[in-house]
């Protein structure tokens, strides 16, 4: 390999390894760079997380290197040492606050090449945060969008110049196996899940823009038909404890299973028959990348980037947002129609090796990395 002297020495910068669809994206990336043009550390601004143990097998240097409010100009002033002692070629950032700082250290630090991924709309954005993002996009060299959507508000909203910002989308490893009837068996006896209960399954942080209020709708109106359907919820969050007390409220307590924060994901989408999603509000979630790489039935709403991703009844049933009745049709309609839901399937899984496999998403991205670099010299 080449010496490390030798490679780009490329930053990333994120809040933290928190469990979330960035976090995630940026492990599927960092293991699938290429280490002999390319060496990356990860700086995170707050805290390390629970996924910067899975950057362990791919000999990436996590480091926590916090930056607060109380103290921001000091750490600032901090952080822009830390990129010229180490002198970082390329600075990627991830979401708006490590963005925010990382991009003001790094013009502080005379880092050649500033880059950011935009994974979300931020529709909480305040007029400052807006105007900050402005004045520092003309700063950057490039923004990377995961979503046309995604793509569009920061075009419309904050300003960022139409060549300056490209739609990349999340990538995910794309299984050579599925369908292992070992794993499902497994995973439903941890669950004390019968073999021939339908499960539909959601993977996501409990949080607000999930939905996974509607999702207990649905489930209960989709009972209707099929009384032994459950939900098995995959993932963690400040709304765990509301949405289990209200499957409670519902009469659905046994009806679903808060699986809670799991690194095995993959072996559990083995158990799920339907895979579903909620949102009201998307980028690009790589969970929904992960259903399709691994070939499962999807319904899910029709909004943010998700119809970028999925087309509707070709690769998934989309339903409109906040209509706890037209996702239990969904539900209900891919359970009633096996070949429709087998066409899904197999759509899903095409789509997701055509376009969003890991290796070829990380390509693109380096060649960004590249030109900028190239632009400066």
């Amino acid at each position: 390999m080449t010496s490390p002297s030798d490679r780009i020495h490329v930053v990333n910068v994120i809040g933290s390894f928190q469990t979330g669809g960035a976090e995630k994206m940026l492990v599927n990336f960092l293991g699938a760079v290429d280490k002999e043009k390319f060496r990356h550390t990860v700086l995170c601004l707050t805290r390390r997380g629970e996924l910067a143990e899975d950057l362990g097998q791919v000999d990436v240097d996590v480091r926590v290197f916090r930056v607060r409010i109380r103290t921001l100009p000091r750490d600032l002033r901090r952080l822009a040492g830390w990129f010229r002692d180490h002198r970082a070629d390329v600075v990627h950032s991830h979401m708006f606050y490590a963005s925010l700082w990382a991009r003001i250290a790094a013009l502080w630090a005379g880092v050649p090449v500033l880059i950011t991924t935009e994974h979300s709309q931020e529709h909480w954005k305040k007029w400052w945060q807006v105007r900050a993002d402005r004045f520092l996009s003309g700063k950057t060299f490039h923004h990377i969008a995961v979503s046309q959507d995604v793509r569009n508000i920061r075009l419309e909203r904050d300003g960022v110049a139409p060549g300056q910002i490209t739609m990349i989308p999340n990538g995910v490893p794309i299984p050579e196996v599925m369908g292992d009837s070992a794993v499902r068996q497994k995973v439903r006896a941890e669950f004390d899940l019968p073999s021939d209960v339908p499960v539909v399954g959601t993977v996501g942080r409990m949080i607000d823009v999930k939905g996974y209020p509607l999702m207990l709708q649905a489930l209960a109106l989709a009972r209707k038909s099929y009384p032994s359907l459950h939900w098995l919820q995959v993932g963690d969050g400040p709304d765990r404890e509301k949405i289990m007390t209200l499957a409670e409220e519902m009469g659905l307590s046994e009806a679903v299973t808060f699986a809670g924060k799991r690194n095995d994901v993959s072996d559990l989408l083995e158990a799920m028959d339907i895979w579903a999603m909620s949102s009201t509000h998307e980028g690009l979630p790589v969970a929904l990348l992960e259903a399709m790489a691994a070939g499962k039935t999807i319904v899910a709403t029709n909004v943010g980037g998700i119809p970028d991703v999925v087309n509707h009844e070709v690769s998934a049933i989309l339903v409109a947002p906040q209509d706890a009745r037209e996702l239990a049709a969904g539900l209900v309609r891919v359970l009633d129609d096996r070949p429709l839901a087998q066409k899904l399937a197999a759509g899903a899984r095409v789509k997701a090796e055509m376009e969003y496999g890991i290796e070829a998403v990380a390509r693109r991205i380096e060649g960004i990395y590249l030109e900028g670099l190239a632009a400066r010299t």
